[in-house]
């Protein structure tokens, strides 16, 4: 008995359509990048568009009996407010505008609380107009003048 020999001969076209099988279904991988960039963006957005109020967490509320009593015993301290702007009494072009608060926060008699705040010339891109909410880094210095090192609007 003779062996058969038998010769296939590919042609070109013939090897391309041999290499294209099936891919299995389900998400592509470009979908899962754009799918991480998207919960990466909106990750980082959440966390810091209250970034005014994360950073004053941590920051001590400010007593204002203790304020009244003795202001110099506080001074180097910094503190948070939680202030309306009651009026402007000032403006100097080296030291900043100077203004009354009243705290949010009553006594508890349920007297208003006003104090003077020194926005410096540091943070003269800040905007304030009377009856404006702000929450505010406060830092007692010289003569138990608050001088504001951070203000943001809740």
């Amino acid at each position: 008995m003779k062996a058969i020999r038998f010769e296939f001969l590919l042609r070109q076209y013939d090897v391309a359509r041999m290499s294209r099988r099936k891919k299995p279904k389900g998400l592509s991988p470009l979908l899962i990048v754009v799918l991480v960039l998207l919960a990466a963006v909106g990750g980082f957005y959440g966390l810091h568009q209250n970034s005014g109020d994360t950073s004053l967490r941590t920051i001590e509320e400010l007593d204002p009996s203790i304020y009244y009593q003795n202001a110099n015993s506080l001074r180097g301290n910094t503190y948070k407010i939680d202030a309306e702007i009651d009026s402007a009494l000032g403006n100097s072009p080296t030291k900043g505008r100077l203004f009354s608060v009243v705290l949010k926060k009553q006594t508890q008699s349920g007297a208003p609380v006003v104090l003077p705040v020194l926005v410096p010339t540091t943070m003269s891109s800040l905007t304030i107009q009377k009856g404006q909410h702000y929450l505010m880094k406060v830092k007692v210095i010289e003569d138990g003048l608050l001088k504001v090192e951070g203000a943001n609007k809740p």
